[in-house]
């Protein structure tokens, strides 16, 4: 029997800025069908040709009946939910910007449904935390804008960030107010990490006093290239760089949190091309 959801949490949702974005979640552009799952006649057939307990396997391979239970429950829920925006049967037909602009709609009616059964309320509301969220990820079958912001950039502020810069930084992340990209790849390094050429130069005094750090990629190799998420939907990047002391030392690769664009209006900062 299925646990009854735990009150809904009062944590954030994404804010409905761009208005095709809420114009799609509240009902006032047209969705294109809901979603029908049908089934191939010859899949069927070679199914029921098999030598094995299909359900023996499937349990196993999630982790337990009752792990298959969940899997089922949450992608149903994304089948079936009454918005229609989860649809992909149009993806192939629409134009970049449209299919961003759904994306993200998806994601933010993603977020709503994953508050609305408790995911994450045992963990201070991150809903990556949960050990489903991967399954409902998966079930929306479609590549979403912020992925990278669950998958790279979170996980690396919980691994290396000290307790006070977590304190100060997964709030925002959980809330989306901070929605961040992971900038490690270089166009003459790929994933090679010992490779990478784009410096972090530490600069004494600065704008505040206390010293700034310069982040600069001096060469078309050392361009950051293929960071999903940071062309039009991160304001925060995890850049990964040399650190170069002020004695100008070479200390090695370390991460950077890089705000991109203003949280409030979403422009981009003086100083980052």
């Amino acid at each position: 029997m299925s646990k009854a959801p735990p009150p809904a949490a009062t944590y954030a949702t994404p804010a409905l800025q761009n208005s095709h974005v809420a114009n799609l979640l509240t009902g006032t552009t047209a969705y294109t069908k809901q979603i029908t799952i049908t089934s191939n006649s010859d899949l069927e057939r070679e199914r029921n040709r098999c030598t094995f307990n299909a359900s023996t396997l499937t349990h196993m391979l999630d982790g337990g009946a009752t792990s298959t239970l969940r899997r089922r429950e949450l992608e149903s829920m994304i089948e079936n939910d009454p918005s229609g925006i989860f649809d992909n049967s149009q993806n192939a037909n629409m134009s970049r910007p449209e299919r961003h602009v759904r994306a993200l709609a998806k994601t933010v009616r993603m977020i709503e449904l994953a508050r609305s059964i408790g995911m994450g309320n045992d963990h201070d509301g991150h809903i990556i935390a949960d050990d489903f969220f991967g399954v409902l990820l998966a079930s929306v079958a479609d590549d979403l804008p912020a992925a990278l912001h669950w998958v790279m950039f979170v996980p690396n502020i919980m691994s290396l960030g000290d307790d006070e810069q977590q304190k100060n930084w997964l709030p925002l992340c959980r809330d989306w107010k901070m929605i961040g990209c992971y900038a490690q790849t270089e166009l003459g390094h790929g994933s090679n990490v010992r490779g990478l050429e784009t410096t972090a130069t530490f600069r004494p005094g600065g704008s505040a006093g206390d010293g700034e750090w310069v982040i600069h990629s001096p060469t078309l190799t050392s361009g950051k290239f293929w960071p999903g998420t940071l062309g039009r939907t991160a304001n925060h990047a995890m850049v990964i760089a040399r650190l170069i002391d002020g004695s100008g030392v070479d200390r090695g690769m370390q991460n950077f949190l890089v705000p991109l664009r203003n949280m409030r209006t979403h422009q981009p900062l003086q100083g980052v091309t």
